[in-house]
């Protein structure tokens, strides 16, 4: 949590390619033998980016992109709706990965990843559209959806994490 560029920084593209073949494997990966945090990250990173449907899924793509028409105020309020809108199991990911990219946020003075800075990073891995490939315009409000999740968590998904992730 407190590595500075976490998600930002790459890893060897050849480290990444065996890492996904074990996992594709169904081989166990122990990430402690890489020695490189950001291994992990980038496995994420890409892992969510080649879902066949995004984590917030299709369905909510417009609804992800119409949080700039609601009023500054109600924003989180609005994320709330459409996060709890999901199918049950995109629902407790989504919750899961959330808690994970709010308790990176909380030590950002040291990795220097914001809310903002990981919103940049993760909004486009969580919600695309079904057909064609993200507009420009659309990264505005993909982005603010994001960060709203992240730095909002307590509100949008309760005050608790999952079992497993306990907030420092």
């Amino acid at each position: 949590l407190r590595t500075e560029g976490l998600f930002r920084r790459s890893a060897r593209v050849q480290l990444i390619k065996d890492v996904q073949k074990l996992y594709n494997l169904g081989k166990p990966v122990n990430f402690d033998q890489y020695r490189d945090v950001h291994v992990a990250a980038v496995i994420l990173k890409t892992f969510l980016r080649e879902l066949s449907e995004p984590l917030l899924t299709f369905r909510v793509y417009n609804q992800v992109l119409d949080i700039l028409n609601v009023e500054s105020i109600l924003r989180v309020t609005r994320c709330k709706q459409i996060v709890e809108s999901l199918p049950e199991h995109h629902f407790i990911v989504v919750k899961y990965l959330l808690c994970f990219l709010h308790m990176v946020s909380q030590e950002s003075i040291v990795n220097k990843m914001s809310p903002s800075n990981l919103a940049c990073v993760f909004g486009v891995n969580l919600v695309w559209p079904r057909h064609g490939s993200i507009s420009l315009t659309a990264l505005t409000p993909i982005n603010i959806f994001a960060e709203l999740l992240i730095e909002h968590f307590h509100t949008v998904f309760g005050s608790r994490c999952p079992p497993g992730q306990v907030m420092p």
